[in-house]
């Protein structure tokens, strides 16, 4: 490891960082947590987690997993699954009919009590504390996420007196606890829990900055911003020649698939390559996506032979020879209010990493979602802000012919990736924004 990548290690502040997504290469949390935190002292990092990711040991060494010990439901909540699929639980004898009629109805029950989510409880464990005091920690950092991790985390600063750092990565406070009789008893549990954790934490981060901006208004309290960041240097080697395209264009999403961020428009830009493809276009689109997570969507994704759904590129030498490679990058969100609420204030981890290459993109997506904004202020996209199947066609073909187009989209994404996505630069502040956290001094009752 390089001096420069490590930020005064001999006086790190030992980082407890408490999260549902840990340290990988799959997931956009992962990814982002790793470059973030890239060159920080292993001895120095220790993750209490509830990822079923498999986890990564290049940057962070020290895991605990979280179990029922530490989040659990109460009293007959527990019997309640979270699918259909049966099991072998004691609780739930019988055949696999039986088992599925029995789930089904436990969560119909579910959905109309408590809509989307389902109270839990948070305590420390003795496994947890002993856990968490062998390591000492310095200071908590957290993404929170839910009420039974904003519980914990607080139970965890007071316990150890720890100054506290969070850092919202997208505007789940207004999309989550919806639906069922009693979920407003969880949205207000969450609203005034996420009040505290804003008042009493010595630094707050927003994953870019219109959700900084957004959130100084609506908690009344400062934020900085941090999202992934990619190293500019390292990637100048897999920068794409814009004028050059192959035949067939190879068109392609790179990226998490989600119901709620951008499943469906996804699925309008397989629906507009294959019937170009019909058309006699010579087009191809490709997906790479986490297949634990994907793989439920194949048969709305995979439309016709012109589409290809594949798992996840986990290696960075094949990921960014492989946006080289391509031709078009597509950035689709999903148009409907319940995605807009939700992700209005995302940033994608994979929008660094686009911008980086240079590959000309194709944003499809409402005007008002961070990303699509961001993409017309500086100019680094060819927009389409509006759903319609013929306007798409045409971008993907205009796209994948306008040479003058293609050079101008690919020079503006690689300035702003320069300017402003360089893990130097990224990390160093965001590093520093800790050291700075760690540094205050934090009154407890």
């Amino acid at each position: 490891m390089k001096t420069a990548d490590r930020v005064a290690p001999l006086t790190s502040p030992r980082i407890l960082f408490l999260t549902s997504s840990a340290f990988n290469n799959v997931t956009g949390g992962g990814i982002t947590f790793t470059n973030l935190f890239k060159g920080w002292p292993a001895d120095s990092l220790a993750t209490v987690h509830s990822d079923p990711i498999p986890v990564a040991r290049d940057v962070c060494e020290q895991y605990f997993r979280l179990s029922k010990r530490e989040i659990n439901r109460l009293g007959w909540l527990r019997y309640i699954p979270m699918s259909a699929q049966p099991n072998t639980s004691p609780v739930m004898e019988g055949g696999k009919a039986q088992q599925m009629v029995v789930r089904r109805t436990l969560l119909k029950l579910k959905t109309w009590l408590f809509g989307d989510g389902i109270p839990q409880e948070a305590c420390l464990s003795e496994a947890l504390e002993a856990w968490v005091s062998s390591f000492q920690p310095t200071l908590l950092y957290t993404i929170l996420s839910s009420n039974e991790m904003m519980e914990l985390a607080e139970k965890l600063r007071v316990r150890y007196r720890l100054p506290l750092v969070v850092h919202i990565m997208d505007d789940w406070p207004c999309a989550i606890y919806r639906g069922g009789l009693l979920s407003f008893w969880q949205r207000r549990k969450k609203d005034r829990l996420l009040q505290h954790l804003m008042n009493v934490a010595v630094a707050r981060f927003a994953i870019c900055q219109d959700m900084a901006e957004a959130y100084e208004v609506r908690y009344k309290r400062s934020f900085q911003w941090f999202q992934n960041a990619i190293d500019i240097a390292v990637v100048q080697r897999f920068v794409k020649n814009p004028l050059v395209v192959g035949s067939p264009i190879r068109v392609a999403y790179l990226g998490s698939v989600f119901p709620n961020a951008q499943l469906q428009s996804l699925v309008d830009c397989c629906n507009a390559v294959q019937a170009l493809y019909h058309e006699g276009f010579a087009i191809r689109m490709e997906i790479y996506s986490p297949s634990h997570a994907a793989e439920q969507y194949r048969e709305q994704l995979v439309v016709g032979p012109a589409i290809r759904l594949q798992d996840t590129i986990t290696d960075d030498e094949v990921f960014f020879r492989t946006l080289q490679d391509l031709d078009v990058l597509v950035l689709p969100v999903n148009f409907d209010e319940q995605t807009v609420q939700y992700i209005r204030y995302s940033m994608p981890t994979k929008v660094p990493a686009y911008l980086a290459v240079g590959t000309p993109i194709l944003v499809y997506g409402p005007a008002e979602v961070a990303q699509v904004a961001y993409a017309k202020k500086a100019g680094w996209g060819m927009l389409l802000t509006m759903r319609d199947m013929g306007a798409l066609k045409d971008a993907l073909k205009r796209l994948a012919t306008d040479m003058p187009l293609r050079q101008d989209l690919s020079d503006r994404a690689r300035q702003m990736a320069a300017a402003h996505h360089d893990a130097r630069v990224v990390r160093e502040q965001f590093q520093t924004a800790l050291y700075s956290a760690s540094a205050s001094n934090v009154a407890f009752s």
